[in-house]
């Protein structure tokens, strides 16, 4: 009898101090949602559980999120997992102090060391360090690598067997773009050859997307990030990662050794013809993997860290890359209407014969930049975003006050907004890029207005002076974020557009590309970047174009 009283006495107090611990959590989901937030809590966690795996989650989230009151917040133990998919809650989380570190469920990333999951002071210290080897004068340099790599393209496609009418796989297609990009990944970032273009032996390529896809169920299953679980309940896939990561380690660290030790030979070399040069004029100059040997040669770094940073950023500078080239190629394959003519006409009108790409072609293509947007947004090349909450803040721009509490994890699910009628208007999920050749008129018209203002007064931009013209139907500039925004925004967004846009021109001024595939049919899998469960069922035919430049 006493211990009876004792057992449920015990049990009172943990539930008491459980309680306790969730006050803060049930105090968010209240102020979100109110009584329907406290009891649809069982149906979450149900939901939750039984679709806890990167081959399901997203199109469950997809197909699920309508029934719930969005924001929404669900209790996950003594924490809550915040759901955002609208631009305001975007804008709020992406750009507070306190969502700026990735949460520890992405420590089942296979590379979580780095910038790419660096926390707190020391990420603000290392961004700022590499923050020059991705300026506009070092990407700019890179020009003639892109259109290089591009021919080399071009060539492996006009080789292939398939063309001429015959089906290829989609797969296929993206496993030689894939390789294209990590050779443009080794010899921009690296300052390497590898000449993956041509063959990829070693599975390299293979490699990291293997571990992608490993890393996404680590994430979705964080009990799989403790090396015993994982070996225990997952063997097989266990190994197939520990073989992965051993191979990327040897192929990355033979570069980093090879280079330095060159590094170092040349500097020691070059050290006295150097010395009346502008050091911050060099410093500016160097590429990514210079930027680090020098950093580690004023003890900022060292070789340990040097080696993680190079393997985070070869991976980040080709997986997103070529993933968003080839769902581009898919847009414009199954496009029934005239986008593949009107690319190939502004590409043929402005980029010539030599096919040589350069800045300044690329800042004329607008209707490239609008094919490339729309691509980018029916098709987010990282569907979600997770962020950390490192103290209690305020969620900004709800009705009502939401104290959104410390170590909430955030999902911030980009591809359902940006795919969300309520932003993107009836043809939310149709592909159609002239929506992004509007909006450039209408900043356009905006800028012209404004201009006729200062000039002239307020009459002289005629009836409604004084507002931008749709200012009432403008979209919300956080409605659109194909590589992120706010304080963590990608620092390599300039150097992944650059490779995407020359390749995709290399690519229709020489080939014509078509799918009866219908983007509607895609089933989606989270696999940290984008990618398709039906991918399989994708044949593209790529046939040179037989029409002439006059005849366009």
């Amino acid at each position: 009898m006493h211990l009876s009283v004792a057992l449920w006495a015990c049990g009172a107090l943990l539930a008491v101090l459980l309680a306790w611990q969730q006050r803060k959590c049930w105090r968010l989901i209240w102020q979100l949602n109110g009584w329907r937030g406290v009891v649809q809590q069982p149906i979450l966690w149900i939901l939750l559980c039984v679709n806890l795996h990167p081959n399901s989650i997203l199109e469950k989230v997809t197909q699920y999120r309508e029934y719930f009151q969005r924001p929404m917040a669900v209790l996950v133990g003594t924490r809550v997992l915040l759901y955002i998919d609208d631009p305001a809650g975007m804008e709020c989380i992406l750009n507070a102090p306190e969502c700026l570190d990735k949460t520890f469920l992405q420590d089942g990333f296979f590379v979580r060391r780095g910038l790419l999951h660096a926390r707190g002071q020391r990420w603000k210290l290392r961004r700022k360090q590499l923050n020059p080897a991705f300026s506009h004068n070092i990407v700019a340099g890179f020009f003639d690598v892109f259109n290089s790599v591009g021919n080399q393209i071009i060539e492996q496609f006009a080789s292939q067997p398939h063309l001429h009418g015959k089906a290829v796989k989609f797969t296929d297609a993206e496993d030689l773009l894939s390789r294209a990009v990590l050779e443009v990944s080794c010899l921009t970032i690296m300052g390497t050859p590898t000449n993956f273009t041509q063959i990829d032996d070693a599975h390299i390529a293979h490699s990291y997307k293997r571990l992608l896809e490993i890393s996404a169920v680590r994430v979705v299953k964080p009990w799989l990030q403790i090396d015993l679980l994982h070996r225990l309940l997952a063997p097989e896939l266990y190994e197939e990662s520990r073989k992965c990561c051993k191979l990327l380690a040897d192929f990355v660290g033979e570069i980093v050794r090879t280079k330095h030790r060159n590094w170092r030979l040349r500097d020691a070399v070059g050290s006295g013809d150097k010395a009346g040069e502008d050091s911050s004029a060099g410093w500016q100059r160097r590429i990514f993997i210079e930027q680090i040997f020098q950093l580690a040669a004023n003890g900022e770094m060292t070789l340990e860290e040097i080696m993680h940073e190079a393997q985070s950023m070869v991976l980040v500078s080709f997986e997103t890359v070529s993933n968003s080239i080839t769902m581009a190629l898919l847009c414009l394959a199954t496009n029934k209407g005239d986008c593949r003519r009107r690319l190939l006409a502004e590409i043929r009108s402005l980029v010539p014969d030599s096919g040589q790409v350069g800045l300044e072609q690329l800042q004329q293509l607008r209707y490239l930049d609008a094919f490339v947007s729309e691509s980018l947004r029916l098709l987010a090349t990282v569907p979600m975003n997770l962020r950390h909450v490192s103290r209690d803040f305020q969620l900004a721009g709800r009705a009502r006050e939401a104290i959104v509490p410390q170590n909430s994890i955030v999902v911030l699910d980009t591809f359902n907004m940006q795919r969300d009628e309520r932003w993107w208007g009836a043809t939310a999920k149709q592909f159609d890029p002239q929506r992004f050749l509007e909006q450039d008129q209408d900043q356009d018209q905006d800028r012209d207005q404004a201009q006729g203002q200062q000039a002239g007064g307020q009459d002289a931009a005629g009836p409604g002076s004084g507002q931008p013209r749709r200012q009432r139907d403008r979209r919300h500039s956080y409605s659109f974020l194909p590589f992120s925004s706010g304080l963590r925004s990608c620092i390599g967004r300039r150097y992944g557009l650059f490779i995407m846009k020359v390749f995709l021109v290399k690519l229709i001024s020489q080939f014509d590309f078509q799918s009866d595939f219908e983007l509607e049919k895609l089933e989606f899998v989270e696999n940290i970047s984008l990618k398709f469960k039906n991918a399989d069922d994708i044949l593209l035919t790529i046939q040179p174009h037989s029409l002439s430049k006059d005849s366009i």
